[in-house]
This record gives C-alpha cells, sequence and structure tokens, in this order.
C-alpha cells in the first residue's frame, strides 16, 4: 500500500480537469503493468514513511522548484507502508527497466550488486558534459568520502553527509579500568584484546557502548560494531573473503566478548555510542557537558584493521536509477543536494546530520563550533586536547564505507543475517559459523 504527492503551484480548473483525465485515461490501459521511466514527468523517490534522512531534502528541492517557476522538475515521493514491499518493487521494477529514478542509500537492497550490474547511473558520465556556470567540480569534495561510492572508476552513490568513526569516554571511566591511552589513540581488532584486558576481565557493571535501541535512530551500537568488524573482512568490489583466517578467527573472540557483555542491560557504558551523528559545533557541546560534570573527555579512533584508517561511513546518500530518462532532472537534484545551503545544514546543525562531503562547508563548520558558547555564554571553542584529537581525526579520514545502519545492511541482514544470530544467540561452534559465513558471503558476491 503506497501513496504518492508531489508540491504544486496554483493550478486553474482546466488544468486540473487535463491532468485527472490524463490519469484516467492511463490507468484504463496500464493499470496492472509496471510504469516505465519515460513515462514520467518527474523524478521519482521512493520512501518507508518519510521515516529516511533524504525526505526532506526532497521537500526542501521541491518548494525550491517552485520558487524558481521550475515546477516540473520537482520530484515526486511514493509513500510505502511496509519497507518489504518497497524493496520487492524497487528491484523488480529495476530489472524490468524502469523504478524509480532517485534511490537512498538506506533503503535494504543490494547496493554492491546493483553498482556491480550498472543498475545505477556512472554520475561522472553525467556531470561531464556539464558546462553549465554551475557546472559541479568534484574537486571541492572529500574525495575520501566520494571513493566509497565508486567503483571500476565509476560514481554510482552520491554521499552527502558522513559520520565519523570514533568512541568517546572520559579519563574517569577508562581509569576504572587501568586504560591509560589518550586522545587520538588508534583502536584495532589485534590490539583490542591487550587494552580492554582489565574490562573483559571485569566489567564491573559497564556495557562496551550503549546498547539501549533507540526508536528514532534504530541503533543497537554493539551489534553495528561487530557487523562492522565483520564486513571489514570482506572486499566486496574484488569479490574476496578473509573469514577463513587466524587474524579473523582471533579478533572474532574478543569482539564476542565485546557484544556479550553490552548486552547484559548494564547501567553504565564505557563508550558514548560510536558518536556517528555528531557535527563539530555538538562536539563542542559535549565537551562543555563532560566539564560541567567535572570529567575530563577522551577519544579514539573507531575500531578497524589497522592503526593507520580513520575510517567513516556515509550517512546520507543516493543513486541515480540508469533507466531514468529524465537525466536533465537528475543533474539538477544532485546540484542542489551539494550545494552549500543544503551542506550548510548537516555541517552545522545539532541533529541527525555531521560532515558535509563539501570541503569549504566542512573548514566552515570548524569555525563555527570554534565559536561556540555554554549556557554562560563562554566560549567553549575547540583549542582544547578533546576537540583538537576530533578534528584531527576527521581531517585525516582515508577509508569510507557504504553504510550508517550496517547492521541492517541487505548483506548483514539478508545474506548473513541468520548465521550471525545463529552464532550470537543459538550457540552454533565458530568453525562452523566462519564456514557458513564464509560460503554464504561467496555466493553473494559471484552470484
Amino acid at each position: 500500500m503506497f501513496t504518492r504527492f508531489l508540491f504544486k503551484p496554483h493550478e486553474s480548473i482546466k488544468v486540473i480537469l487535463a491532468i485527472l483525465l490524463s490519469v484516467i485515461i492511463i490507468t484504463s490501459f496500464s493499470s496492472c503493468a509496471i510504469k516505465n521511466n519515460s513515462e514520467q514527468n518527474h523524478l521519482v523517490y521512493y520512501t518507508l514513511n518519510d521515516e529516511d534522512s533524504l525526505s526532506w531534502i526532497i521537500e526542501k528541492y521541491n518548494k525550491y522548484c517552485i520558487n524558481s517557476n521550475n515546477p516540473s522538475f520537482q520530484v515526486e515521493i511514493v509513500k510505502f507502508d511496509s519497507e518489504q514491499e518497497m524493496s520487492t518493487q524497487i528491484s523488480t521494477e529495476i530489472m524490468a527497466g524502469s523504478g524509480p529514478d532517485i534511490i537512498s542509500l538506506s533503503q535494504k537492497l543490494p547496493f554492491e550488486k546493483l553498482i556491480e550490474s550498472r543498475s545505477l547511473m556512472n554520475i561522472y558520465d553525467l556531470l561531464k558534459d556539464d558546462n553549465s556556470s554551475n557546472s559541479i567540480n568534484l574537486d571541492d569534495y572529500n574525495v575520501n568520502i566520494l571513493n566509497a561510492g565508486v567503483y571500476d572508476n565509476g560514481l554510482y552513490i552520491v554521499p552527502l553527509f558522513y559520520g565519523v568513526d570514533v568512541l568517546v569516554s572520559t579519563e574517569e571511566r577508562l581509569k576504572n579500568f587501568d586504560i591509560k591511552e589518550n586522545n587520538g589513540f588508534s583502536l584495532t581488532y589485534s590490539n583490542f584484546s591487550d587494552v580492554f584486558e582489565n574490562y573483559f576481565l571485569n566489567d564491573e557493571g559497564y556495557s562496551f557502548v550503549s546498547n539501549e535501541l533507540s526508536d528514532f535512530l534504530w541503533f543497537d551500537y554493539p551489534m553495528q560494531l561487530f557487523c562492522r568488524f565483520l564486513n571489514s573482512y570482506v572486499d566486496f568490489e574484488n569479490k574476496a573473503v578473509y573469514f577463513d583466517t587466524d587474524e579473523f578467527k582471533d579478533n572474532l573472540d574478543v569482539m564476542m566478548q565485546m557484544l556479550t557483555i553490552s548486552q547484559k542491560n548494564n547501567t553504565n557504558e564505557l563508550f558514548d555510542g560510536l558518536y556517528i551523528n555528531r557535527s563539530f559545533p555538538l562536539m563542542a557541546g559535549s565537551y562543555s557537558y563532560y566539564q560541567s560534570i567535572n570529567e575530563t573527555p577522551v577519544v579514539f579512533r573507531g575500531l578497524t584493521k589497522n592503526k593507520d584508517v580513520n575510517s567513516a561511513h556515509i550517512q546520507v546518500g543516493y543513486a541515480i536509477n540508469n533507466n531514468t530518462q529524465l537525466k536533465e532532472q537528475a543533474l539538477a537534484f544532485i546540484k542542489y543536494t551539494l550545494s552549500d545551503e543544503i551542506q550548510e545544514i548537516g555541517a552545522t546543525a545539532s541533529g541527525s546530520l555531521s560532515f558535509p562531503v563539501n570541503m569549504s562547508v566542512y573548514d566552515n563548520a570548524k569555525l563555527v563550533a570554534g565559536s561556540r558558547t555554554d549556557d554562560n555564554n563562554k566560549i567553549i571553542g575547540i583549542d582544547n586536547d578533546f576537540m583538537k584529537a576530533y578534528i584531527d581525526i576527521a581531517d585525516n579520514v582515508n577509508s569510507c564505507t557504504l553504510y550508517r545502519d550496517v547492521s541492517h545492511s541487505y548483506y548483514n541482514d539478508n545474506v548473513i543475517g541468520d548465521i550471525v544470530d545463529n552464532y550470537i544467540n543459538k550457540g552454533i561452534s565458530k568453525d562452523k559459523f566462519v564456514r557458513q559465513l564464509s560460503a554464504a558471503t561467496e555466493i553473494y558476491l559471484t552470484e
């Protein structure tokens, strides 16, 4: 069951009647057929009850189109009540040479396979022929974030905002377990066990990260960390799997310890979540909060395979259906979403968005954070060890993955979800887990 809506300017009665008549005629001839993109007058976007971070941008874009006297460039939003229904319809339509023109990364689709099959448009091809005065220069955007959507020298995902993978604690919490590492420490799967040895021996009522599920964010933080660990041993582009290695098996044990401890419903957590939704201004505010409770914040780099990786993930991104016939409209939409106006909203907001892919807006966000004041109008700024380390990590991001909510990506849910659940909750052996994980992943990569 789904509904459609589109922002419209004031129209005459004759125009309304004409539209209604057209709808009746089209419906009478093709009510049971999948609508082809060539029949669409507007770009189309599917969403699950507006519960995704791209819908608000589309709504702003539609108002922009009306105000600029270009209503035909609006995006039609199709709202679904069921994620399964929406995903099935998108997949079916794409295979039939149709489907929505704009596809959000928040939708549970096998993006690795869609990119490989060229079901998504190569954005480079769309941009290279644009000679307009407001053409996009990709040199103005963070190449390390853009690369998350690059496959075989083509750009198939447009990242808008991203989060830096960090873990935030305080010196006071860490001292409980004799953890002495300082701001900016590189936390890896291999040094995890040594650094937190005392913690794993006696957690004293501390989860590693919060295990509270948020109705708004849908996030189980320990599972996010665990799934990111699993995914780091898969090379999706080169179709290589590294589960059957001593390194993975050794690191699996400590990651399971982290997960088990964090699922105990402990009243405290060693780290304040993944801090994936924290803009510079909000992090500056968090520093002030820690000061107010007489604690000293510490920021670690997020868990990665090696210490030289500063990892991030796309929070908001989308693809353009390669079947679309509305390339001019698609280009206009891309330009709007990468504009300073939209990028600045994500850079300075204290809500669910974080870092902008636009580098100049990113730099300006640091200036905004540097002038932030506390409740007493005292400048918090960024001139402290905590914020300096946080900014250094963000400035030096050199790796980015596609998914914000990795535990609910298509691969993690539909391909290995049952296998992971059997290992975590039903006690299958590690060897069996590794065999099943490897087999399922190899089939997914090569089918």
